[in-house]
């Protein structure tokens, strides 16, 4: 198949219906820009709310 963009094809193929696997982000990237401060505060609420659950 030719490199080209594919997303104004029909969705003839299988592999054209699944949704694209997540780009992995290396950490140093996550902290650079901001992203993995944002993780770490989701992370501490999800297990300040577990421990509330408990």
């Amino acid at each position: 198949m030719a490199n080209r963009a594919i997303w104004s094809m029909k969705r003839r193929h299988e592999w054209l219906g699944k949704s694209l696997k997540k780009r992995r982000v290396k950490r140093a990237t996550r902290v650079r820009c901001g992203l993995q401060d944002a993780m770490d505060r989701r992370a501490a609420e999800q297990q300040a709310r577990e421990n509330r659950a408990s």
